[in-house]
């Protein structure tokens, strides 16, 4: 009787039990399918628009290009980039952009140090990026190394209408560098005229300071023979190497001419001797760069990451380093040793009211 009596005891409670989870798992589908309903709702209902640059830190594909030298990352280079790294860098790079925002993705994402359509491909279809359906676009350039700038876009909030590279500023061999890529489409609501620039870099002693200069004279230029036509939303996005308030920028930009028919304004002006997307010889340095045209300002969007340095650096993006007081991006490779951070350059990004 006494055990008639507690398995009886222990039928009801498991039923109890069971019953009491069935109601969950309901109340749980019920949600879900509540949340699956207003999704199309949610999604129509998207006002702000994440946009994003990056430097990737030489994004190559692991075999050999000969046209371009590239031999140091491949898996029989110097480097040993091999498919596990390149694989992994790719799932991190993805990574990296979702964490960005809890309720949206970004719609555009534009690249530096990319080779070629190979990994385009990869990033946006083989990894957590495939679900938004990117699309992209990409010019091979001239540049000696092979590495390219590019946009990753939306095409559900970003309607291409036009695109197309600058001409070169110089016919120099010694001058072979990175395209400067121009786009043009409907943002949201917003028509926005879009740059994406990888300017030269400063080695040997800084000689391509005077290119670099030339190339945003350039994109200067073409900003006011657009204004005149009756465009007046502008975005220049890249990395510099260049600090906003250095002449080369600010000068060719004409940051700071009042006569200028056209103002443009560096969002990362403020960050000289606070912080930077890039970390060299102990200091920071603000060579990524968004550059707005003044009427988009009051478009912008701050709160949780968007902050006014406009850099993205959550703990996975930063090197643990003891000995640094400073928070240094965790990069791929530190020369030739391959430690498997992300990119030796901080994303920076903005969110701008596009409805």
């Amino acid at each position: 009787m006494l055990v008639a009596g507690f398995f009886k005891s222990f039928v009801i409670l498991n039923n109890k039990y069971r019953q009491k989870q069935i109601t969950k798992k309901r109340g749980k589908l019920k949600h879900l399918g509540l949340m699956l309903c207003l999704l199309p709702n949610l999604v129509f209902a998207q006002k702000e628009d994440i946009i994003v640059f990056h430097n990737t830190e030489n994004l190559f594909f692991p075999m050999d290009d000969s046209l371009t030298m590239d031999d140091d990352f491949t898996s029989e280079g110097k480097k040993h980039w091999t498919f596990k790294r390149y694989n992994k860098k790719l799932n991190d790079l993805a990574k990296t952009y979702i964490a960005i925002d809890e309720n949206y993705m970004p719609s555009l994402i534009g690249l530096c140090e990319i080779e070629n359509d190979k990994v385009l491909n990869a990033l946006s279809l083989s990894t957590s990026l495939r679900k938004v359906g990117y699309k992209y676009i990409h010019y091979p350039s001239k540049d000696i190394r092979g590495i390219d700038v590019a946009l990753l876009y939306n095409p559900q909030r970003f309607k291409v209408t036009e695109h197309y590279v600058l001409p070169n500023v110089s016919d120099k061999q010694m001058d072979r560098t990175r395209d400067v890529l121009y786009v043009k489409g409907e943002l949201g609501k917003i028509m926005l005229n879009l740059y994406i620039v990888h300017a030269p870099s400063r080695r040997e002693n800084n000689a391509k300071k005077r290119l670099r200069g030339q190339i945003f004279a350039q994109i200067y230029a073409h900003i006011q023979e657009l204004y005149a036509r009756g465009e007046s939303n502008f975005l220049i996005m890249g990395d510099f190497n260049d600090n906003p308030w250095d002449n080369t920028v600010k000068q060719n930009l004409h940051l700071k001419d009042s006569n200028s028919s056209i103002k443009l304004i560096d969002l990362m002006q403020d960050n000289k001797n606070k912080t930077g997307s890039y970390f060299f010889g102990g200091s920071y340095l603000s060579f990524d760069q968004f550059v707005i045209s003044s009427n988009l300002k009051e478009r912008i969007v701050y709160g949780n990451n968007f902050t006014s340095t406009h850099i993205f650096k959550p703990d996975f993006l930063v090197e643990k380093d003891p000995y640094s007081k400073l928070d240094k991006p965790f990069s791929t490779y530190k020369g030739m040793i391959y430690q498997g951070g992300i990119s030796d350059h901080y994303p920076i990004i903005l969110k701008l009211l596009t409805e």
